[in-house]
C-alpha cells in the first residue's frame, strides 16, 4: 500500500482543483530562496521552488528550470522536447491521483511572454491539458462545427471513448458501439495500420509526450474503408512512466486518400506513358540540372535511369552539332522554335529535333521540358522523297533513253526565252532535226540496236553545241536544238556542221551504221510569235528538207509556210469529203487499136472539188492521203461509188466490164483481210471488173497482200499492174503474183520521142514481147501524140489510153459520148486513187 508523503498533501489538494479549472502561479524571491505561490478557489499555497519541482515528472524538471530561469535540481534529468514547447508555455507532466502516483499533462504558461533579457517569467497559469482539450472538444461538438472526430483511450482498462462524429463517419449512431474498447478499434481497423500504431517506435514517442501523427483505415458499417489521419498525445502516465491515458483526434481523409490514390494511379499511368514514349523527355531545373528523364532520354545520354538526376544535361548528352543553337533556345524558350541537333548513338550520327516547353510552378521542381525526337529516319525518308520527286520531275520532263529534255520541257524553256526576248530584245533559232533512215535501221537491225544508235546520235549532237544551247528529244527520231542569240547565218552554219558530223559512220556492236539528217531552221528575231508557232515553222522546214532529197538544211520561209498551210487545207478537205461523200468518179476511155480504134474499157479517176478550195488534183491530194493514213478510207469510197455506178448501168441494160484501181497498202490493212468479199458486197461483178495495183506498192508483198490477191483471182477478178516498169522488181512481181494485165508506164511512152528514141523503142518492144509470151494483156498509158500512137501501133501494142484518144470525163458526159448508142460488148476499166488519168 502506498504511503502518502505529508509534504505533498497541501500541494496535491491544491492541484486537485485544477481538474475543472486552473491554478495561477507567481514566482517570488525571498531571503530563503525562490518561492512559488499557487492560487486557487481554496486560496493561495506557497511552496518552496524545490518542493514545487518535485511535483513534476523527473524527466521534465530540467525543462521547468529552464522555463523559470532557475535551477530546480542539482541532477540534470530533463529531456529536450522541442515538440512539447509552445510560443507561450511549456507542456509538463504533473503528479496526480491518489497518493500522487499518476502524472497528467499540464501546460505551464506565463501571463505575458518574458521580455528579451529578463531574469525570469514572473507569473502565469497552470492548467490541465486533458481538461482543456475535453472542454474544447465538447464546445466544438456542441456547436456542430468540429472538422475532426476526437477520442481518448484508457490504456489500463482499454476503454475507448469516441465522439459522436467519429461514429457518424463510420456509419454508426451516437448510441452504437457502446461500450467500445481499444481491442474493438483494432478489430475494426486495417491490420497493417494497427501494427504501425502499436509499434515500439510509436510507443516510445508517446511516452516522451510527443505528438504522434498516424494514418489508419477503419471499416465502415457498409464494409468499405474510411481513412483517418490521427493526431494523438499521451496526457497521463503512471508512476512507472507508462502511459495511462491517450487523447487524440481523427481527420477524415477518405476523400483525400481516394484522390491521392487516383493521383497515384494517374502518376503511374503517366510514368508508364512517359517511359514508353519513343522520344526522350528531360526536365531541367534553373541550373540546367536534370530533374527527370525517361528511359529513352537516358539511352540517348548513355546512362541508366538512376544515374542522371542532379547532373548537368550538357555533361551527359553527346551533342556534336547544334549545341550553340540549343543553348540559345534554352535562354529564351518561349520565343524559340524546334532546334535540330546531331549526336552520336551506337556509333551512328543521329538527327534529333528538340522542342522546349516552359513548365509552370516552382523552378526548383523543373523549369524546362525538353522533348528529343529522333527524326533521322524521317529526315532520311524526306530526303528520299525529295529525291523521288526530283526523279519523277526528271522523268516527266526528260527522255529516259537519252536523258535529254523532252518536248514539254523544251517548249517551256522556249516559251521562257521568248518572254525574255520581248523585254530584252535579241533572237533565237530553233533547229528541228530528223534522222532520215532510222526507221529502216529499226526494222532491219532491231529495236535494241536502233535505240543504241539514238543514244550515240544524241551524244554526237551534244558535241560542239555552244554554251546556252538546249538539245531535246521530241520524238522517236526527232531532236530540237535551241540556239539563243543565233541569226540566220549562224543557225544555218551550225546546222551544216551537224550534217557533216553525221557523215562519219557510227560504230555499234562491231558494225558501222550511217545516219543522215534533215534539218529545218526557224528564227525568232522580233516581237510577237509563240513557242508552238516557232517549232511548227522549224518542223515544216525540216519536212521540206526531206522533200528536197534529205540530208540537207532548209531555212523556213513564208513560201514553205504557205505550202504547208495548203497541205493542211487539203487534208481537211479530204476529211470533209469522206464525211460528206463528196468525191466524184471521172472515166477515161481505153481502146483496142489493132483493127481501127475500138472502145474496150475505161479507167475511173477520183476527183475532188472542195467548197473552200475548189478543184483539187489527185496529184495533190493522193500524197496527202498517204501521209495522213486516209488511203484505205478513200479506196473504200471508190468501191462504193463504183458499185453504185455499175448497179445503175445494169438497171439500164449497160454491160461494160469495169476495173478498180486500189492502193497496195489497202491489201495489207487488217480490216481488209478479205478484199474480194468487200468488192462483191458493194456490187462489183468479177466478170466485168479489173483491179489495178501500182507496181511500186508490190515491190515486197506481204502475206496478207498475197492472200488478198489470190482470193481476188479465185473469185474471178482480173489483176492489172499499173505504172509497169517503174518498180524495183517488175519481173519478180509478174512471177510471184496472179497478174492478168500490165499497163506500161507513161515514161516509156514519152521516151519514144525523147533523146534516145531507139533505146526507148527497143524497151517497148521487149515489154510487149514479154507480155505476149506470158499471156498478159498490155496497155500503153499516157499516149498524147500521134507519133507516139503510130510507133506503138507499129510495135504491136494492142491497146492504148491517153489524152490523144480520150480525156477523163464526168460520168454523165462519158455516158453521153461513149454509151449513148445501142448497147454492145465493150470493156471499161475502173481506176481508184492510184490513177490520175493517162
Amino acid at each position: 500500500m502506498a504511503v502518502r508523503n505529508p509534504r505533498f498533501d497541501p500541494a496535491t489538494d491544491a492541484l486537485a482543483s485544477a481538474c475543472v479549472g486552473e491554478l495561477s502561479w507567481r514566482l517570488r524571491t525571498t531571503a530563503a530562496g525562490p518561492r512559488i505561490v499557487l492560487g486557487s478557489a481554496f486560496g493561495d499555497l506557497t511552496l518552496d521552488l524545490a518542493v514545487f519541482a518535485q511535483l513534476f515528472h523527473p524527466d521534465d524538471r530540467a525543462d521547468l528550470g529552464r522555463f523559470l530561469r532557475c535551477d530546480t535540481d542539482p541532477v540534470r534529468l530533463g529531456l529536450d522536447l522541442p515538440e512539447m514547447s509552445s510560443a507561450r508555455g511549456i507542456l509538463l507532466r504533473l503528479r496526480w491521483g491518489p497518493g500522487g502516483e499518476d502524472f497528467i499533462l499540464t501546460c505551464l504558461e506565463p501571463a505575458e511572454p518574458a521580455a528579451p533579457g529578463a531574469s525570469s517569467a514572473a507569473s502565469g497559469r497552470l492548467f490541465r491539458l486533458d481538461a482543456a482539450l475535453q472542454v474544447a472538444r465538447s464546445t466544438l461538438e456542441n456547436a456542430g462545427i468540429t472538422p475532426t472526430s476526437s477520442w481518448n483511450v484508457d490504456l489500463r482498462s482499454g476503454a475507448l471513448n469516441v465522439s459522436a462524429s467519429w461514429k457518424d463517419r463510420l456509419g454508426y449512431g451516437a448510441e452504437d458501439l457502446e461500450p467500445l474498447t481499444h481491442d474493438d478499434w483494432a478489430r475494426m481497423s486495417h491490420p497493417e495500420d494497427v501494427a504501425g500504431f502499436e509499434s515500439a517506435e510509436t510507443r516510445a514517442r508517446l511516452r516522451r509526450g510527443a505528438l504522434v501523427q498516424h494514418l489508419s483505415r477503419s471499416r465502415h458499417r457498409l464494409g468499405h474503408w474510411v481513412t483517418f489521419l490521427s493526431f494523438c498525445r499521451a496526457v497521463r502516465w503512471d508512476p512507472a512512466g507508462e502511459i495511462s491515458l491517450l487523447m487524440g483526434c481523427d481527420l477524415d481523409m477518405t476523400a483525400v486518400s481516394t484522390l491521392e490514390g487516383a493521383l497515384a494511379r494517374e502518376r503511374d499511368r503517366l510514368t508508364t506513358i512517359l517511359d514508353a514514349l519513343p522520344s526522350g523527355k528531360i526536365v531541367l531545373d534553373a541550373q540546367d540540372r536534370i530533374v527527370l528523364a525517361n528511359p529513352e532520354a537516358c539511352a540517348l545520354m548513355g546512362c541508366g535511369t538512376g544515374a542522371v538526376c542532379g547532373r548537368a544535361m550538357f555533361d551527359l548528352l553527346p551533342i556534336e552539332e547544334g549545341r550553340a543553337d540549343l543553348c540559345a533556345a534554352m535562354e529564351d524558350p518561349e520565343h524559340s522554335g524546334p532546334v535540330l541537333i546531331r549526336l552520336r548513338r551506337a556509333g551512328r550520327l543521329r538527327l534529333l529535333q528538340v522542342d522546349l516547353v516552359v513548365l509552370p510552378g516552382d523552378p526548383g521542381d523543373g523549369r524546362l521540358l525538353l522533348s528529343l525526337s529522333d527524326i533521322t529516319t524521317l529526315h532520311d525518308l524526306g530526303q528520299q522523297l525529295e529525291q523521288s520527286i526530283d526523279n519523277a520531275r526528271f522523268i516527266a520532263t526528260h527522255d529516259l533513253m537519252t536523258g535529254l529534255p523532252d518536248r514539254y520541257l523544251m517548249m517551256r524553256r522556249l516559251g521562257e526565252r521568248l518572254t525574255c526576248l520581248e523585254a530584252e530584245g535579241g533572237g533565237i533559232a530553233v533547229l528541228c532535226i530528223d534522222f532520215d533512215n532510222h526507221r529502216l535501221i529499226n526494222d532491219t537491225l532491231g529495236h535494241e540496236t536502233a535505240d543504241q544508235l539514238i543514244k550515240s546520235a544524241a551524244k554526237r549532237l551534244e558535241q560542239g553545241l555552244p554554251e546556252g544551247a538546249l538539245l531535246a528529244r521530241t520524238n522517236e527520231d526527232e531532236f530540237v536544238v535551241l540556239l539563243p542569240g543565233a541569226d540566220a547565218l549562224a543557225a544555218e552554219s551550225r546546222s551544216w556542221d551537224i550534217v557533216r558530223a553525221f557523215a562519219r559512220p557510227m560504230r555499234l556492236q562491231r558494225r558501222q551504221c550511217f545516219l543522215t539528217v534533215s534539218i529545218g531552221v526557224a528564227l525568232h528575231a522580233g516581237p510577237g510569235g509563240c513557242a508552238e508557232a516557232l517549232l511548227r515553222a522549224a518542223d515544216m522546214a525540216m519536212h521540206q528538207s526531206k522533200a528536197r532529197g534529205r540530208n540537207t538544211v532548209t531555212l523556213f520561209s513564208p513560201e514553205i509556210g504557205a505550202q504547208f498551210e495548203r497541205r493542211t487545207a487539203v487534208a481537211q478537205a479530204l476529211h470533209r469529203a469522206l464525211e460528206e461523200s463528196s468525191f466524184e468518179l471521172h472515166l477515161q476511155p481505153k481502146f483496142d487499136v489493132r483493127e481501127g480504134i475500138r472502145l474496150i474499157g475505161a479507167e475511173a479517176l477520183l476527183r475532188l472539188t472542195d467548197a473552200e478550195l475548189g478543184p483539187i488534183s489527185p496529184a495533190e491530194f493522193i500524197p496527202v492521203a498517204e501521209v495522213d493514213g486516209l488511203v484505205s478510207a478513200i479506196d473504200l469510197e471508190v468501191m462504193r461509188l463504183a458499185g453504185t455506178m455499175m448497179a445503175d448501168w445494169a438497171a439500164r441494160g449497160i454491160r461494160l466490164p469495169l476495173a478498180v484501181n486500189i492502193n497496195a497498202t489497202t491489201l495489207d490493212e487488217p480490216g481488209h483481210a478479205d478484199l474480194a468479199e468487200r468488192l462483191l458486197r458493194v456490187g462489183l461483178d468479177p466478170e466485168q471488173v479489173t483491179v489495178e495495183l501500182t507496181e511500186t506498192g508490190l515491190a515486197a508483198p506481204g502475206l496478207r497482200q498475197r492472200r488478198n490477191l489470190e482470193r481476188l483471182r479465185d473469185v474471178g477478178y482480173k489483176i492489172a499492174i499499173d505504172d509497169f516498169g517503174t518498180g524495183q522488181s517488175a519481173l519478180g512481181v509478174l512471177q510471184s503474183l496472179p497478174v492478168a494485165e500490165i499497163k506500161i508506164d507513161r515514161s516509156f511512152v514519152r521516151g519514144l520521142e525523147g533523146p534516145e528514141p531507139g533505146r526507148a523503142r527497143a524497151l517497148m518492144r521487149a515489154i510487149l514481147a514479154m507480155a505476149g509470151a506470158l499471156g498478159l494483156r498490155a496497155i500503153a498509158e499516157g499516149v498524147e501524140t500521134e507519133a507516139q500512137f503510130s510507133i506503138l501501133k507499129e510495135e504491136g501494142c494492142p491497146a492504148m489510153q491517153g489524152f490523144l484518144l480520150g480525156r477523163p470525163l464526168g460520168l454523165r458526159s462519158f455516158e453521153a459520148r461513149y454509151l449513148a448508142e445501142e448497147p454492145r460488148p465493150r470493156a471499161v476499166a475502173l481506176a481508184g486513187i492510184g490513177g490520175s488519168g493517162a
